[in-house]
């Protein structure tokens, strides 16, 4: 409410409310030096917008790591769209336009890598081509849309033709930023072809020999068909969009937890950043609910039985991690009844599941969650390559490879017409067409008249 006066017939006495305004009484024997007093305001405003600019900053951090991601392919795009959905910088590429329309991010963060028909048909070469065709349009769209990112993330899918054909000169484009990059992809599922599957095993090896040059810092693996088997019960039609959400949310948790205060032990900003930027390897993750976690070994007890079956994949040898992180969150209600010694025994599960890593790095928080459950999150970084589901992929690939050469077999032959008559030479037949042609037949044939009106 602005001042007004208070009695008008009171000689419209007037109320201010800006002190630079008051006039000070001559007559008044400590007169106030107004410059000074214009400067003691200055600074009060100063030090009120100071306050005011912390607070917003306070209030606007709410993840330890500012995350720009990059989807390529269908597959990448669509996990680019569930980074997007949480509020994370996203843009996505794919040289299928059909694709691109239904990715539910903004119109300016998508490129069509316009090349041929459309589409890469599963085929790599297609991929790159087109990708190293639009490089420049690439970077354009990565500096304007994930420019103020501290992380470039990567996402595609391993056994596709637009985003494995693409993935190295993407990593090329996002390298170029200066900024550490983290590559997220997927292997395939076990229905999959087997061009799919071996373009999967062609484009793990690239993205390896990258992570081993240090060009990624961090690649991340996540199979399809690991996916599939944790969530079996969900139809054809929304696996793709639960997958997307356990991929997503799992890395999102750890990044907003590490920046939030712990009410005992917090795995902080930096610690997350050494498990997802340091590994120097691969790295896999994953989560999981205890409803049952009065008893003092229970939470122990879901750790040996839930911490490897919810990883995103499977096949790594967990010993080899350089660093494990795994946080433990529940609301109020749940924490008030877990005691401090299963969190200890807990503790000592987790250690000896994962050997002797460089760094294990672990917190818990309370959070605001209407299940009365404890969450457990778990990430594994410095990995190794995971061998066996690598030669369960290439025994698959074989297979469905031999079976496709028979059938390709079986085809030519089915293609091959027996007229029945006996193989004769190229000079036989002509002299029976010089032959013929000399024939009372041949002559009549010779001098066809067309007779048609």
């Amino acid at each position: 409410m602005s001042a007004t006066s208070v009695n008008e017939e009171d000689n419209k006495e007037s109320i201010v409310d800006n002190i630079s305004d008051m006039k000070v009484s001559e007559s008044n024997e400590n007169k106030v030096d107004l410059s000074k007093l214009e400067a003691l305001k200055a600074k009060s405003q100063a030090k009120q917008q100071e306050k005011k600019m912390a607070a917003k900053i306070v209030s606007t951090k709410e993840r330890s790591l500012a995350l720009g991601v990059l989807g390529s392919g269908q597959a990448g795009s669509r996990i680019a769209e569930a980074f997007y959905k949480l509020g994370y910088s996203a843009c996505v590429v794919n040289t299928a336009l059909q694709d691109l329309k239904y990715i539910d991010v903004p119109d300016a963060n998508k490129l069509l890598l316009e090349y041929g028909l459309g589409g890469a048909a599963k085929e790599i070469e297609i991929g790159k081509a087109a990708a190293d065709a639009h490089r420049d349009h690439i970077a354009s769209l990565v500096n304007e849309h994930l420019g103020s990112a501290q992380v470039n993330v990567l996402c595609l899918s391993l056994g596709g033709g637009s985003g494995a054909g693409s993935c190295e000169t993407l990593v090329d484009i996002l390298s170029e930023t200066g900024k550490p990059l983290v590559v997220i992809t997927v292997l395939p599922m076990d229905t999959e072809d087997a061009q799919t599957k071996s373009n999967a095993l062609e484009t793990l090896a690239k993205l390896a020999k990258l992570t081993q040059s240090k060009r990624v810092n961090n690649l991340i693996v996540i199979d399809n068909a690991k996916i599939e088997a944790i969530y079996h019960n969900v139809s054809q039609i929304d696996f793709y969009s639960n997958a997307n959400k356990a991929i997503v949310e799992t890395i999102d948790s750890f990044n907003t937890l590490s920046s939030m205060p712990s009410f005992s032990k917090p795995l902080d900003p930096m610690e997350f950043s050494k498990i997802l930027l340091d590994g120097e390897g691969l790295t896999v993750y994953g989560e999981f609910s205890i409803p049952n976690f009065a008893g003092e070994m229970d939470i122990a007890e879901a750790v040996i039985n839930n911490l490897s079956n919810n990883l995103l994949a499977e096949g790594f040898d967990l010993k080899q991690a350089k660093y494990v992180g795994y946080i433990v969150a529940a609301n109020k209600r749940v924490w008030d009844k877990v005691s401090s010694a299963s969190i200890e025994y807990a503790n000592h599960m987790v250690n000896d599941f994962c050997g002797t890593p460089k760094g294990i790095f672990k917190g818990m928080y309370i959070v605001d969650m209407p299940e009365d459950v404890v969450k457990v999150y778990s990430i594994f970084s410095g990995l190794g390559l995971p061998g066996s589901r690598i030669e369960q992929l290439k025994t698959e690939t074989k297979d469905l490879q031999n079976k496709v050469k028979v059938k390709d077999e079986a085809r030519n032959l089915t293609l091959t017409l027996d007229t029945g008559n006996e193989t004769i030479s190229a000079a036989q037949k002509v002299k029976e067409k010089i032959a013929a042609k000399s024939s009372t037949f041949g002559k009549f044939l010779n001098n066809v008249v067309d007779r048609r009106k």
